[in-house]
């Protein structure tokens, strides 16, 4: 009992700052409604999933609307799609291209491009990949068609000319040059052209016609 009242102001002193310290961990502890959070509960953070709808149609298995991650490629949905039909072709599409909300991929079989006139329909919303070059492009409410799957240099635009691979704004103005002087008589005469060259034609060669 001396004990306790000779050191009185001691043992107040740490009363006191145990007090203190218990109401400063109360409030670094509380959230915004007032609420206290007990220290080792962890904090919940809301998951938000990221994903997109695409559309395949043409030669797979399953063709339709499927729900995939925004990361995901083209090859993700074919497989979805339960795989490719027998005489399915993937020549001109970039397998691993990231898909993108809305999106529109058409599987061509080998038969149809191969054929000199191909006329294919398929309504979409924003954006498909272009039959004959898989280009990723954006488009509104419309319906595209294709009526050549070759680039027929004699009489394409200069927009169609600037699809085949690097022909850029230059080459297509010096291919239109070219044939406005004289026409090409087979895909070959394009290495007529200035700036196209035997490597440059290699790379379009199965994507021309005259």
């Amino acid at each position: 009992m001396d004990y306790i009242i000779e050191h009185k102001n001691k043992l107040f002193m740490i009363l006191l700052i145990v007090i203190i310290g218990a109401l400063i961990i109360i409030l670094i502890y509380k959230n915004e409604d007032g609420e206290v959070l007990a220290i080792n509960e962890p904090v919940k953070e809301e998951v938000v999933s990221d994903k997109v709808f695409v559309d395949i149609k043409g030669a797979v298995k399953k063709p339709g609307v499927y729900e995939v991650e925004s990361n995901a490629k083209v090859i993700d949905v074919i497989e979805l799609a339960g795989g490719l039909k027998k005489g399915a072709s993937t020549k001109n599409i970039n397998l691993s291209a990231k898909v993108s909300d809305e999106m529109v991929i058409y599987i061509f079989t080998k038969s149809e491009l191969t054929k000199e006139n191909t006329t294919s329909t398929v309504p979409f919303t924003t954006n498909v990949i272009n039959y004959d070059k898989c280009i990723i492009t954006t488009k509104s409410s419309e319906t595209v068609s294709t009526t050549n799957s070759l680039v027929n240099i004699n009489t394409a635009s200069k927009e169609e000319l600037m699809t085949l691979s690097g022909v850029g704004a230059s080459k297509a103005d010096a291919i239109i040059i070219y044939r406005n002087k004289t026409s090409f008589n087979t895909i070959e005469d394009l290495m007529n052209v200035s700036g196209i060259g035997e490597s440059a034609y290699a790379k379009i060669k199965d994507y021309i016609t005259v």
